[in-house]
């Protein structure tokens, strides 16, 4: 059979290079012809063309068993010999497909579902008709002895008044050993208690008070193998659930697994997202990261002149040519030079970490271009610099946490501050706080004499932001200071023109600079 198959292979293969031959002999002259390949892009396409092929593969699923250990198979089979056999009536056969069809619609409104809140309630909305169940409930693992009851719907009252619930539940921590959840966390598989009241557990003997009679435990999985919680649900009927029933019962909750996953992992990204943003923000301003969002825009033209590795001359000329040949010289050139730099990292990155002496910094890294990120001159910018007295004594003296503390509490008072005036806060060095007034504002539309008056009233509001500063460090205490003693502070003002732009690509900080900054800082010790 294998040597026929071969046979039946390699006529197939005749016949196709027979009729690609004959294709190609028939082709219209009128057809333009592509250019040849160079002998160079032959040999690179063939090189290429025999490293990834394979070659052709050829399986005999009756030979290699290839479905004989496959889980899902065999959940199929089981699902065919355990429930498809036993179905005698037609009203059996069309209940069993209407809860099938409803199950496997559940999938796609589970993945629509905006939290992990909204998928109980969208399974409790399919277990509680399709399976007429009287009280259904979910139960999260809060650490490895402890559960937390996450949700209950009931039909009556009286199904949760018992267990202390009637209210709200938000909150309610169960012990996991000793209970049908702590069961299937230790085996993974659904508890079936068919008669409540001969139950070993106290909770499901509490239950058998309430008129519920049998309980159904199915584990919630993450990846098939990890317990993350269960559903327990409850019927008034004894031995209420067929095993029709559990199988598709505990289908709901691993697509319900599923989606927590997908949800808790969202739920982690839009929090990390959240803390990179305003860790940026604390770094770089809001207006400032609008102008330089292009650096990070593989669309915009600034994006790619930043990743040439030649001049802006040429770059600008790329940009503004559409003929081909500029454009793979262009290609050429920066793909060479890009070769050399990288060489140039590699050799860096295989030295000692002392070559005579000198430490070598392996983070760094050359590149092609120094252009910083963000760059502007700016006039009339108002510089608050302010510091300690006495700092350099205080940190000789107290504890690092006791410094820390102080300086948190002070820097969070002028952070307010801040807000409250529209100064913008620049940095903190050491026990020196420096923030500026009238730097990142709109000055498109400015006549010279509205100049002057925003920067007298740039000024002013520099003022008014200094003498609250120095009122909100009488509230800092300086630790064990015996009589108690609050912070003094200096505070140095000098409007001007300054220099800002944003340094560094691997931790980018805005920066500011010039004159008016070193006069605030001299102002400041001279106060």
């Amino acid at each position: 059979g294998n040597d026929l198959m071969k046979t039946l292979l390699d006529d197939e293969d005749e016949d196709e290079e027979e009729n690609g031959d004959h294709n190609s002999n028939q082709s219209s002259p009128t057809k333009k012809q592509s250019r040849p390949p160079t002998p160079i892009q032959e040999q690179e396409h063939e090189r290429e063309y025999h490293s990834n092929d394979p070659g052709t593969q050829i399986h005999i699923t009756a030979e290699e068993g290839w479905f004989s250990d496959d889980k899902a198979v065999m959940q199929a089979r089981e699902f065919d010999e355990m429930v498809l056999s036993k179905i005698t009536t037609v009203e059996e056969s069309h209940q069993l497909l209407r809860r099938m069809r409803a199950v496997s619609s559940l999938a796609s409104r589970l993945m629509a579902a905006a939290d992990e809140t909204s998928c109980y309630d969208i399974v409790s909305r399919l277990l509680v008709p399709l399976f007429e169940v009287d009280r259904c409930s979910y139960v999260l693992l809060k650490d490895p002895e402890n559960v937390i009851v996450k949700q209950i719907t009931a039909n009556k009252r009286d199904h949760v008044s018992k267990m202390g619930m009637d209210g709200g539940i938000d909150g309610v921590v169960k012990p996991l050993n000793g209970t049908a959840a702590g069961v299937c966390a230790r085996t993974l598989e659904q508890h079936y208690t068919p008669r409540t009241k001969d139950s070993p557990f106290e909770t499901q003997r509490i239950v058998y008070t309430m008129g519920l009679n049998s309980v159904l435990a199915t584990p919630i999985l993450v990846n098939g193998k990890k317990f993350v919680g269960c559903i327990i649900i409850c019927m008034e009927k004894e031995d209420a659930f067929r095993e029709v029933d559990r199988i598709l019962i505990n289908d709901i909750a691993a697509m319900l697994g599923a989606n927590i996953y997908c949800k808790r992992m969202r739920q982690s990204s839009d929090r990390s997202n959240k803390v990179a943003r305003e860790m940026l923000h604390s770094m770089i301003p809001a207006k400032v990261i609008e102008k330089i969002e292009c650096f990070w825009d593989v669309k915009s033209e600034e994006y790619w002149r930043r990743r040439s590795s030649v001049g802006s001359t040429t770059s600008q000329t790329y940009f503004e040519s559409n003929t081909s040949s500029l454009h793979s010289s262009y290609i050429e050139r920066a793909d060479e030079m890009n070769s050399k730099i990288h060489f140039l990292n590699e050799m860096n990155r295989t030295n000692h970490d002392y070559d005579d002496g000198i430490i070598i910094d392996r983070g760094y890294e050359l590149t092609t271009t120094s252009r910083a990120l963000y760059a502007e001159e700016v006039n009339n910018v108002c510089i608050i610099f302010l510091d300690i007295v006495g700092f350099s004594r205080m940190s000789l003296e107290l504890k690092p946490i006791q410094i820390m503390d102080m300086l948190h509490d002070l820097f969070g008072r002028y952070d307010n501050l801040c807000d409250r005036h529209g100064v913008l806060k620049l940095e903190t060095v050491g026990d020196a706080y420096v923030c500026a007034t009238n730097l990142l504002k709109e000055r498109d539309d400015y006549s010279p004499g509205d100049e002057y008056l925003h920067a007298k009233d740039a000024a002013l509001n520099a003022l008014d932001m200094a003498k609250d500063m120095v009122r909100q460090a009488q509230h800092v205490i300086i630790p064990k200071s015996m009589p108690i003693e609050s912070v003094q502070v200096r505070v140095g003002i000098h409007i001007g023109e300054v220099t800002c732009g944003v340094l560094g690509e691997r931790l980018p900080k805005f920066a500011v600079f010039g004159s008016a900054v070193n006069l605030a800082a001299r102002m400041e010790q001279t106060s």
